[in-house]
């Protein structure tokens, strides 16, 4: 997950905002939506287990200078293959990203000069694949496998995201051809500024692809049921989500309030694990912005991220004491079973039918 840090006033005034803001937003979710049967789908821990364990033991650091970089693009190459996808590479590099005058950069990066010097000798690799619609309408999958800093075996951050997304082209691959492209990509470079993403989702807007929605899937195995072992940015989260990490968060922009519903009521149709909504206005959206939904967010496109929360439960983020074993792997295994339903929830709504959770 994008390193930067996050400097907040908590005060009264602020904190019954929040409390106002949630309430409101959670109201929206809790619409009622047509639902269908939920097809029995199951994941394969060990597979599961197996890729954050080639990723965080066997080859880390997962950086660009670093050889071990193209033993992942290689390793994921395989695995999509495997899921029956032919994965191609998109190379790129920053100068294609920098170069262009009207991409606006968030506020937090105030040297862009320095940063394209830095890195404009360097190529990155985004990876692709693609199962194939019926329509011209496209759904992205996407979880960057980098990681920082360079001693961190990024179990979480971000081989957990990496396993899910291939675990979702194995259950997506057997089923029958849908409305949307459904696009699987693994990025690069977000750690040091969402560099991949910002690539794809321009590369996306000067296509006119038209998303329907992009799926972020950025550390997803860390969960707690102990007592204040969540946090949350503001303090009036905590009375309305509670103080156990014991569940998968959902975030998106309030504007985006309709397609959370739907994603959260076929997660919640598919598996036992918790999952948390948490509609974002437009004043917090740079609050927000951590991961690979973001450039999605600033091209205009639907984005919904899902995540453990990070830093905010994991102690163990950007930390060499992020391994494998510190993953709860049957709370991590309904997370694709849970995504997959979410993928068919959307999709179903496409050919004018309300969408719906569950299966086809």
């Amino acid at each position: 997950m994008l390193a930067m840090e996050i400097l907040l006033t908590h005060n009264r005034f602020f904190n019954r905002f929040l409390s106002v803001w949630m309430l409101l937003g959670l109201s929206a979710l809790f619409v009622a939506t047509e639902w269908l049967h939920a097809e029995q789908v199951t994941a394969d821990k060990e597979r599961i287990i197996r890729t954050v364990r080639f990723l965080s033991e066997e080859n880390f650091p997962r950086v660009a200078t670093h050889g071990n970089k193209e033993k992942t693009i290689d390793y994921i190459i395989e695995a999509m293959t495997a899921a029956g996808f032919e994965a191609i590479r998109d190379e790129f590099a920053l100068t294609q990203i920098l170069g262009n005058s009207d991409f606006s950069l968030p506020p937090f990066e105030r040297n862009k000069e320095s940063v394209e010097i830095a890195f404009q000798r360097i190529t990155y690799t985004n990876i692709h694949a693609l199962k194939k619609g019926r329509t011209d309408k496209r759904i992205i999958i996407g979880a960057h496998y980098d990681i920082l800093p360079a001693y961190s075996p990024g179990a979480d951050d971000n081989a957990s995201g990496v396993a899910v997304l291939i675990e979702l082209a194995h259950l997506l691959r057997a089923t029958p051809e849908l409305n949307c492209d459904i696009e699987f990509v693994s990025y690069d470079m977000e750690e040091v500024g969402l560099w991949g993403s910002r690539f794809h989702a321009r590369k996306l807007k000067n296509q006119r692809v038209d998303v329907v929605c992009m799926i972020c899937l950025d550390m997803l195995g860390y969960y707690s049921d102990e007592e204040h072992s969540q946090r949350y940015p503001f303090a009036a989260m905590s009375r309305l989500y509670g103080t156990r990490g014991d569940f998968l968060a959902m975030v998106g922009r309030q504007t985006d309030t309709r397609l959370m519903t739907v994603a959260q009521g076929a997660f919640r149709k598919a598996t036992t694990l918790k999952i948390q909504s948490f509609p974002t206005p437009n004043l917090l959206e740079p609050l927000f912005a951590r991961s690979d939904h973001a450039p999605f967010w600033w091209e205009g496109y639907p984005a919904l991220f899902f995540t453990d929360t990070a830093d905010f439960r994991n102690r163990h983020y950007h930390r060499a004491t992020d391994t494998w074993d510190t993953l709860d792997y049957d709370r991590l295994a309904q997370v694709p079973v849970g995504l997959y339903h979410v993928i068919l929830a959307i999709d179903a709504g496409i050919d004018g039918r309300p969408p719906a959770a569950g299966g086809r």
